[in-house]
């Protein structure tokens, strides 16, 4: 059989192949082209909605709809692409018209408003910001007509009329029927030092919104950061979830307000308290504890005042917590006069085994208002001199699988790695995680006592260390090294990862 080479080949033969291959290319069909007009509508809310970033969810809605004439079609007839509203500083002519045309896009859909007017340039003087009062005006007149389609509403600002102005609004509103989920920062904690009171001073009056609380009909989740209303009139009641962080002390709830919220919350799953809860006068205060949360999963707290904490503490019984936060905040706000957190930590300890029940004839953990024995995850930021007591208290939780740690001085850090690795201490733990980038917990980790070796009967842990910038490979080597000698899995991220 002759052979076949490059030359015997005419070039009609060429020319006939090339048609051949444009033929099928134009007539051809892709697979995408076959796909019905509604699961490609369905794979493009996949697409938009996998998303936690807000911005995101923009930008691949508006990707999706300039491929082609098709897609286009496709997804401006598809409205759960366009739910998502982004507003931000500075505010923009051309926000505005996109807003425009995804309130008509979305048509009766559910929205979600992403509103962000923080300036990362201010310096911190109130009346100095450029985004003030009549801005968030104009964005209430162009947002409120459709409030009865809002399912999740975050407003972040650095000052207060923003806020003020976005509460006032609202308070017209009849009906929010949608409404799920509420996140409102005012992005200060400064106002949450102790002694520190609420400015600007004329607007401190609390704003009833949401039509005094009637308007809500859905509503689970709620953040309130540096923010007050008029908790009388709130509306908070069947929640899952409530966070109350860095507001000054003297626009908190009543202790009787406060109790009223809780006791409209009896699913609440989540609560988080950081820095001031309700206003607690303690020759009033009932002596036993009055807020019982019989499905309360995950409790964040952090504390500015161990005595207020304390008080507040006392009030709480929390049959079912698995999830626990402790935080000093006051480390943050002044770390010259950081709490002694000692007292607390006793507290809780001796709480764990104050029996709640009183037809049990002794004292036992099973009915605490706290089971630490029951917690599958702690996290403790911050905590300082508290060595002893700190100990003591993560004695009492032998069943903890997750463990984070930042912010701890070097007392008690030395006070308690060396029995986390040996599992000593939290006998359990699967992952024990150091959220810190400086050079103290590496160094410590490093100079583990030679021969350590984790406990055979408890099970394998994976220890997660923040690496310094200026570490360097070798000694990032090494402390993987040792860690692993002493049976624990190790996992080193750098600064950009954590």
């Amino acid at each position: 059989m002759p052979s076949v080479t490059l030359n015997s080949v005419s070039g009609d033969s060429f020319v006939n192949v090339r048609k051949l291959n444009a033929g099928r290319y134009l007539h051809g069909t892709s697979t995408i082209a076959t796909i019905p007009d509604e699961l490609l509508s369905a794979i493009f809310h996949v697409a938009t909605h996998d998303f936690h970033d807000c911005y995101d969810a923009i930008f691949h809605a508006i990707t999706i709809s300039h491929v082609c004439q098709r897609w286009r079609n496709v997804s401006l007839s598809t409205s759960s692409l366009w739910t998502v509203i982004v507003l931000t500083f500075p505010t923009r002519r051309t926000q505005f018209f996109r807003t425009v045309d995804w309130l008509a896009r979305s048509r009766s859909r559910p929205l979600h408003l992403y509103m962000d007017f923080r300036d990362p340039t201010w310096n911190w003087d109130e009346a100095s910001h450029c985004f003030g009062w009549q801005n968030m005006e104009n964005v209430m007149r162009l947002i409120l007509p459709y409030a009865h389609r809002w399912q999740k509403v975050e407003l972040l600002t650095d000052t207060w009329a923003p806020i003020f102005t976005f509460l006032s609004y609202t308070s017209r509103i009849k009906s929010a029927p949608m409404l799920q989920d509420v996140l409102l920062s005012r992005c200060n904690a400064f106002f949450a030092a102790k002694g520190e009171l609420f400015r600007p001073s004329a607007m401190r009056h609390p704003v009833s919104w949401f039509g005094g609380g009637s308007a809500f009909h859905s509503l689970r989740r709620v953040s309130l950061a540096g923010v007050h209303v008029n908790w009388t009139n709130s509306g908070l009641s069947g929640l899952l979830e409530l966070e109350l962080k860095y507001h000054a002390s003297e626009v908190m709830p009543t202790l009787h307000e406060f109790c009223d919220i809780i006791s409209a919350c009896p699913e609440l799953e989540r609560l988080s308290i950081l820095g001031w809860g309700p206003q607690i006068d303690v020759d009033v205060a009932p002596k036993q504890r009055t807020l019982y949360l019989p499905h309360l999963r995950d409790f964040a707290f952090g504390f500015i005042d161990v005595d207020y904490a304390i008080d507040l503490l006392s009030l709480f019984y929390l049959p079912a917590l698995k999830t626990l936060s402790l935080e000093d905040i006051s480390s943050s706000l002044d770390p010259s006069h950081p709490c002694d957190p000692s007292r607390l930590l006793e507290y809780l300890t001796a709480a764990h085994h104050s029996c709640t029940t009183s037809f049990h004839p002794f004292p036992c953990a099973t009915c605490g208002p706290y089971p630490l024995s029951s917690l599958r995850s702690l996290e403790l930021h911050g905590l300082t001199s508290c060595g002893v007591s700190l100990r003591c208290f993560l004695q009492e939780t032998a069943t903890l699988d997750h463990l984070v740690l930042s912010g701890l001085d070097k007392p008690n850090l030395q006070a308690i790695i060396p029995d986390l690795i040996a599992a000593a201490l939290c006998p359990s733990l699967l992952e024990l995680k150091f959220n810190d980038t400086g050079p103290t917990i590496a160094a410590l980790l490093a100079s583990l006592p030679v021969g350590i070796v984790r406990n055979s009967n408890s099970p394998s842990m994976r220890v997660i260390v923040v690496a310094n910038a200026a570490d360097s490979d070798n000694a990032t080597h090494e402390l993987v090294h040792l860690l692993r000698a002493a049976g624990v899995e190790a996992m080193i991220l750098g600064n950009a990862t954590c």
